[in-house]
C-alpha cells in the first residue's frame, strides 16, 4: 500500500448502490426477455427477433456495469468514466426502447443519480488524489 486509505466519498457509495441495482435490473430485465421466447417457443410462435437484442444487450449492460463499477471501488478513473458512460447509455436505451413506463422512468433516475454523483467536485476530487496516491513511490523497508 502506498499511502493512508482514503475514504469514499458518500456520493460515490450511492452512485454505487445506483449501479448496482441498475444492473441487477438489467439482469432480470434479460431472464424476462428470456421466459418470453422460450413461452414463445413452447406456443409454436417464431419469437421476436428483437427479444434476442434485449436479452443479450440488457445481459451485457448488466456486466459492463458491474465491471465498471468494480474498477470505480478499486479507485481507478478509467472505471468513473466507463461508469458514466453505461449510465448515459442506458438512460438513452430507456427512452428509445419502450420497455415499460415504470421500467423506463426507474432505469432514467438511476442512471441520472448515479451520472449527478459521479460528476460532482467531491468524488472527482477522491479520483485525483487515488491517481496521485498510485503515482507517488513505493516506500522502501530499511535493510
Amino acid at each position: 500500500m502506498t499511502g493512508p486509505a482514503l475514504p469514499m466519498p458518500g456520493r460515490l457509495r450511492a452512485a454505487l448502490a445506483f449501479a448496482a441495482l441498475h444492473a441487477l435490473l438489467n439482469g432480470v430485465f434479460g431472464v424476462f426477455a428470456r421466459q418470453q421466447i422460450d413461452k414463445q417457443r413452447g406456443g409454436g410462435e417464431q419469437p421476436f427477433s428483437i427479444l434476442y437484442g434485449l436479452e443479450y444487450l440488457s445481459y451485457a449492460f448488466a456486466a459492463g456495469l458491474l465491471a465498471a463499477g468494480i474498477a470505480v471501488l478499486l479507485g481507478y478513473g478509467w472505471g468513473r468514466w466507463a461508469l458514466l458512460t453505461f449510465e448515459v447509455l442506458s438512460a438513452l436505451d430507456g427512452l428509445v426502447i419502450p420497455a415499460g413506463g415504470i421500467a423506463a422512468s426507474i432505469g432514467l433516475a438511476l442512471a441520472g443519480l448515479a451520472g449527478r454523483a459521479l460528476l460532482h467536485a467531491e468524488t472527482r476530487a477522491w479520483f485525483a488524489a487515488k491517481a496521485a496516491q498510485r503515482r507517488s513511490p513505493i516506500p522502501r523497508a530499511a535493510n
